[in-house]
């Protein structure tokens, strides 16, 4: 190896300014091609904000302070909170009933499951044709080994095939959640290759967010509501039984004044009585149920609606293009430095070994 200075490098570059010119323009060519071949995606979102229960609010300074340290001093008394929304809408059993969403395309050329749509409906690179085929032959190979579910026999998400699996997954990495903790507000956003179908999937998953919420929330409620409202149903029919034995002993012995059967009747007729009044007291439970579910529902305010995207979100070809340009360039600089940094010295390199390096005579003529 041997010593020069940054104006050997700068002359050295300007040598191979041409190749340094035909590698960007190269590059720029598969640039092009990689981001047309790329299918396009677009990206659909929502921005809602959920009521929360039992919240004690602090002010801002404690709360930002808390939040510093990891603790979230405004999150209540569930045990579900909104920083585990995300974990919620990646779970298998959320994703599953998502896969079940009936989704459009735009031109109108698919109507279908979510599920068929990504089985049926999705572009890939070129590139990836090989490794599809791979996938196809390796899956007929194995197709008998494999057990086949019947059509129309539902997704089960504690028992995923193969194929079930990879469109779980396909699902989780298009359909996603953020939390501002700062607002307290809920993103979610979809991406999909048909604009329609992004925002029809962020429309399902919101829906279902909103219901898991109430359910979880509602969850005490409703099951208090249940059991006065079984209790209820079995006060009336008591009552009932108690009315019609009354009105049966009544008909049945008119005209007599035996204190024994008036006795009778007044033990009838109370027992009535206190049927009504068990019956009445349910009912006034089960109002204060319904009350309370209506209580612990929570409102949702949606912030943004879902649109139907207009332009892409990806790929980005501008931003591929300058990659690949820029990488190239980059990359062409560091094969032109290494190249004169461990190349054999020529004689003219050598006999300016102590001073300024003049380049070879054959770069000169390049």
């Amino acid at each position: 190896m041997y010593e020069f200075d940054i104006n050997t490098l700068w002359k050295h570059i300007k040598a191979f300014k041409k190749r340094i010119f035909l590698n960007c323009v190269a590059a720029g060519v598969v640039a092009v091609v990689v981001g047309y071949s790329i299918p396009k995606e677009y990206s659909s979102g929502v921005e809602l904000a959920a009521e929360l229960q039992d919240q004690k609010m602090l002010g801002g300074g404690a709360a930002s302070l808390a939040s510093l340290a990891g603790i979230d001093l405004n999150r209540g008394n569930d045990a579900i909170g909104p920083n585990l929304y995300p974990n919620v809408m990646s779970s298998n059993e959320f994703l599953v009933k998502l896969l079940y969403t009936p989704v459009e395309t735009v031109d109108g050329t698919f109507k279908g499951t979510y599920m068929d749509y990504l089985r049926t409906q999705q572009r890939v690179p070129w590139w990836s044709y090989p490794m599809q085929g791979l996938k196809k032959l390796k899956a007929s190979l194995l197709s008998k080994k494999k057990t086949v579910k019947a059509e129309g026999d539902s997704i089960d998400p504690t028992r995923l095939s193969e194929d079930e699996l990879l469109l779980v997954n396909a699902a989780k990495m298009l359909v996603q959640c953020s939390i501002d903790d700062e607002f307290g507000t809920i993103s979610i956003w979809a991406r999909s290759q048909d604009p329609l179908v992004a925002k029809m999937l962020v429309d399902a998953a919101t829906v279902e967010l909103q219901n898991f919420i109430t359910k979880y929330r509602t969850s005490k409620a409703c099951n208090d509501l249940a059991y006065y409202q079984q209790l209820e149903r079995k006060a009336h029919d008591e009552y009932i039984a108690a009315q019609e034995q009354h009105a049966y002993f009544c008909d049945t012995h008119l005209d007599l004044t035996s204190q024994k059967f008036i006795a009778e009747r007044e033990r009838l007729s109370n027992s009535m009585e206190l049927a009504y009044s068990a019956y009445s007291k349910t009912q006034q439970q089960v109002q204060l149920a319904q009350a309370k579910v209506q209580e612990k529902t929570p409102a949702f305010t949606v912030i943004q609606a879902a649109a139907v995207p207009i332009v892409p979100d990806s790929p980005r070809k501008v931003l591929i293009l300058f990659a690949f340009v820029f990488l190239t360039f980059i990359g062409t600089l560091g094969w032109v430095y290494f190249r004169l940094l461990f190349s054999a010295a020529s004689p003219a390199m050598q006999a300016n070994a102590g001073g300024a390096v003049t380049e070879p005579k054959t770069e000169e003529k390049q």
